[in-house]
């Protein structure tokens, strides 16, 4: 029998309260990938699969069941929030280091899902932004405000091609060729 406050019969599990959460933020990541483009989606999926490894890789090192905390989906939670607190357009490596800084530092330091004093997307958020500012600061102009619109395939260079971000004309409100 689980430990539950005496007012509430049939409270939900926690992977009901999680799928919950990650539905309710749908709608806000529609909205982000209409304003910023799809740079959103790839950094929530690198978030995810980052997750799931190195989630299962210190629930192994901790000798515990791996299944059961993967799929409450506390882990995807942490890697979305995380994913939609950086810049769409900063390097593939900025979410996959900070997913696994969260994951270790502000989830399973402390003894996991519970027992953590800090939202772990956050303070994987706050690793980053210390560690690495110029970056972390360097969004997007939303799409709808922009001269010329950066298209998805513009993003997925500057993802997977992190030196592309020190090369932009100032002169341009948009990404602009590396030549120019």
């Amino acid at each position: 029998m689980e430990n539950r406050s005496p007012y509430v019969v049939n409270a939900p599990s926690i992977s009901i309260i999680m799928l919950k959460v990650l539905l309710a933020l749908i709608p806000g990541i529609a909205l982000y990938v209409y304003v910023f483009g799809l740079g959103v989606i790839i950094n929530i999926l690198l978030a995810s699969v980052t997750v799931i490894l190195t989630e299962s890789a210190i629930l192994a090192i901790r000798k515990l069941p791996i299944k059961p905390f993967i799929l409450d989906g506390s882990g995807l939670v942490t890697a979305w929030l995380l994913a939609l607190s950086i810049p769409s357009i900063a390097p593939w490596w900025i979410i996959v280091l900070g997913t696994i800084l969260c994951i270790i530092f502000g989830k399973h330091l402390y003894g996991g899902l519970g027992y953590n004093l800090f939202n772990p997307a956050m303070v994987g958020y706050a690793i980053l932004l210390i560690s690495f500012p110029s970056i972390m600061t360097h969004w997007q102009i939303p799409s709808n405000l922009m001269i010329g619109h950066t298209d998805w395939l513009d993003q997925i260079k500057v993802i997977f091609n992190s030196n592309l971000l020190s090369k932009r004309n100032p002169r341009c409100n948009e990404l602009c060729d590396p030549s120019s």
